[in-house]
């Protein structure tokens, strides 16, 4: 089998500030023993799997809920629905891996040329063959990062240069933003065009951006935060238009198992004509499909040398991969497939009881066509916003003294969104994110993740109808 790209040694997380790893690993293994002794094994682990039964997150240290509950200083919290992270319990087969590993009692280094990392390797190429069609993988143009932020930021580094300009649908996922921060780089915001009630490409608009000083692209497909999968034909024009004008397309494609019924997810490496597959990078991870994004694990790859060669010179965190990651990683796709499916079927009908629920007993939020992908909803919020005085209010928190904007690396400037927020995680004890995070058209709206149980769902919608009806 061809060897794995060399991988490098520095870490790219050396500034997380992250402690307390003696405990906390003790802690992980206890709870993991438990874990796997109660999880149902059944062999290939493709019985009947319940998402419906609400699982408590409060206390973890998660950022959905947690973050939440401290940030907006809220008494009690009935859902957590901003970070896109789901609140399922993860698969038993990714429990009884990472209980299996922990019996190994060392952390060194992971060698990816080693026979256990190339079993891993071998089931993303069998994974992304047999779910997606994907047949361009092979160990030698697949590369590893701690998360597909790392991997944009090396190849953001790779082909823009320092204030480069860098092209993306807006709105846009909010992380993107940060990454060009991190890669001192501007964002090119195309503004996409609401269609009966579908966002659509503005082909007008995205060619007029594609000036010299413009030589990346981020495409998300299925795209966060408005739930496009984008067709072949789509993916087929955008590839084309990058090509005339020399812009590199980085695919951010980690939500490309989730896609509801009646839509297809075609991957950009799967494109017919091979010289728009050569000009692209695309990024993966299991972080989203099976909710591991804290062992941080994703990997990329293409088609072309050279672009893979300039990428591994800016990669510096390639060693740091966690054998925890593989371990959960390899077990998802060896034995996650039945898992995954009954999930993607679960939040279709989420997506299906939002649209109902919304529209029968929230006249004050509107919501569009029904999302192709993802677990996201995108609600507009125009009626709450104006109801509560949102610009008023936050003109008046925007001239109190603000920290400065990761994002941006400007002084915080308070949204109407942010202050809509504000007014549900008090009133609705729902926490949400502003749709002021998302770049152009973000105003006015904010996003909700669905990717928790029916019960809790709900729950949180009859919280927010409750709290609009007070309006």
């Amino acid at each position: 089998m061809e060897q794995p790209a060399r991988l490098r040694r520095r870490s790219f997380l050396r500034n997380a500030g992250v402690g307390g790893g003696v405990l906390a690993l003790g802690a992980l293994a206890a709870g993991l023993a438990r874990e796997a002794e109660a999880a149902p094994m059944t062999g290939r682990f493709d019985g009947k799997y319940d998402f419906d039964t609400p699982f408590n997150r409060i206390g973890s240290g998660c950022w959905k809920w947690d973050g939440a509950l401290r940030d907006e200083h809220m008494s009690h919290i009935i859902a957590g629905m901003g970070i896109a992270d789901m609140d399922f319990r993860c698969g038993p087969f990714i429990t009884a891996a990472l209980a299996k590993r922990i019996q190994y009692e060392n952390w060194g280094y992971v060698d990816m040329t080693s026979p256990p990392a190339m079993a891993f390797i071998q089931s993303i190429i069998d994974w992304n063959k047999r779910r997606h069609g994907i047949h361009v993988i092979t160990p030698g143009n697949l590369a590893f990062t701690v998360g597909v932020h790392a991997g944009l930021i090396d190849s953001l580094r790779a082909f823009n240069p320092a204030g480069g300009k860098v092209l993306m649908l807006a709105p846009a996922y909010v992380g993107f933003y940060e990454d060009l921060v991190a890669s001192r780089m501007v964002a090119n915001e195309s503004p996409m065009q609401i269609v009966n009630g579908q966002y659509e490409i503005d082909w007008d608009d995205l060619e007029r951006r594609m000036t010299p000083g413009t030589k990346v692209t981020i495409l998300c497909n299925p795209h966060n935060p408005v739930g496009r999968v984008w067709s072949k034909a789509e993916l087929t024009r955008y590839g084309e238009l990058c090509l005339k004008h020399k812009i590199v397309v980085l695919s951010d494609e980690i939500h490309c198992d989730f896609v509801n019924r009646g839509q297809k997810f075609t991957p950009f490496s799967t494109l017919d004509d091979k010289k728009l597959v050569n000009n692209s990078i695309t990024f993966m991870s299991t972080s989203k499909s099976f909710s591991v994004g804290s062992l941080n694990l994703a990997w990329y790859f293409t088609t072309n040398k050279d672009m893979f060669r300039e990428i591994l010179s800016y990669d510096r965190n390639g060693t740091d991969i966690a054998s925890l990651s593989i371990a959960a990683s390899h077990a998802a796709y060896d034995s996650g497939e039945a898992w995954l499916d009954q999930l993607v079927a679960y939040i279709d009908g989420n997506h299906d009881f939002v649209a109902q629920y919304v529209q029968a007993n929230i006249p004050m939020i509107k919501i569009g066509a029904k999302p192709q992908g993802t677990f996201l909803s995108w609600l507009d919020v125009s009626a709450v916003a104006e109801r509560i005085g949102a610009r008023k209010m936050a003109a008046g928190e925007t001239k109190k003294p603000r920290p400065i904007d990761t994002r941006t690396g400007k002084t915080d400037i308070v949204s109407p969104e942010d202050m809509v927020g504000h007014w549900f995680a008090r009133h609705a004890f729902v926490a949400l994110d502003p749709g002021s995070l998302y770049g152009l058209g973000g105003a006015n709206h904010m996003r909700m993740n669905i990717a928790t149980s029916r019960r809790t769902l709900k729950a949180a919608l009859d919280s927010m109808a409750a709290a609009t009806r007070s309006l």
